[in-house]
C-alpha cells in the first residue's frame, strides 16, 4: 500500500502544470436540505479488475450554467483501486483506495460535501469495468443495456445514467461523455495516458 500511495503521488507531482484545471464540481449544485438529498450512487462498487495499469484522465463535469475540470489518477490492479483527484496545482482534492472488500476515502476538507469520491469512481466502473462483472453486481431495481457505442442504467424501467462513447479503442476508450439524468450532470472523459504495469 504504501508503494502505490507513493507511486500515485509521483505521478500527481509530475501532473501539476499539464492541464487547466479548477476546484472541481463533479457533480451539481444540491441545495442545502438534508444530507440524504446529497448525490450517492445508484450501485455497489464493483470489484477490482486486471492486468495492472496506471491511467491518468482528465474529467471535465458540466451542469447549467457552470463547468468543471480536475484530472483524475487511477491505479487499478486484480486486487486493488487507488484513485487520486488534484488541481493543476498540485491540490490534493480526495483519496480513494478499494481492495474489493474495504473501501476508504478521505478528501480536502475545503471541497464541498456534494463532491464524492465514491460517486467518481462509480461513473468510471459503470462507463470502463466489463458488463458481466456490473451486472453481478447491480440491485433488483437497477438493469444495464450497452452496445458498441453505448451503456444505459436504468432503475425500475427509467433511465438513470447514460454513456457515450465517442472513441472506441478496446482496452479503455479514450474519449467517453456520461450523463446523469437523476443528478442531472454530464461528464466528459478525456484520457491523458494509459499504461500497463508489471503486477
Amino acid at each position: 500500500m504504501p508503494r502505490r500511495r507513493l507511486g500515485l503521488f509521483a505521478v500527481m507531482v509530475s501532473l501539476t502544470g499539464c492541464a487547466a484545471m479548477q476546484l472541481p464540481g463533479v457533480i451539481p449544485p444540491v441545495k442545502e436540505a438534508s444530507r440524504a438529498a446529497l448525490p450517492r450512487p445508484l450501485f455497489p462498487i464493483a470489484p477490482p479488475q486486471g492486468p495492472a495499469r496506471r491511467i491518468v484522465q482528465k474529467l471535465t463535469a458540466h451542469w447549467p450554467g457552470r463547468e468543471e475540470t480536475m484530472l483524475c489518477v487511477l491505479e487499478l490492479d486484480s486486487s486493488h483501486i487507488a484513485m487520486a483527484g488534484l488541481t493543476q496545482d498540485g491540490l490534493s482534492l480526495f483519496n480513494l483506495s478499494y481492495d474489493g472488500k474495504t473501501l476508504e476515502a478521505d478528501k480536502n476538507p475545503l471541497i464541498p460535501e456534494m463532491v464524492s469520491p465514491k460517486l467518481i469512481i462509480a461513473d468510471l466502473q459503470l462507463v470502463y469495468w466489463p458488463l458481466a462483472v456490473l451486472q453481478k453486481n447491480l440491485p433488483k431495481p437497477l438493469t444495464l443495456e450497452a452496445g458498441p457505442d453505448f451503456r444505459r442504467l436504468f432503475e425500475q424501467g427509467k433511465p438513470r445514467i447514460e454513456v457515450r462513447y465517442l472513441s472506441q479503442e478496446d482496452a479503455w476508450p479514450r474519449k467517453v461523455e456520461l450523463t446523469n439524468l437523476q443528478y442531472h450532470y454530464r461528464l466528459t472523459i478525456d484520457t491523458v495516458s494509459y499504461e500497463v504495469v508489471p503486477e
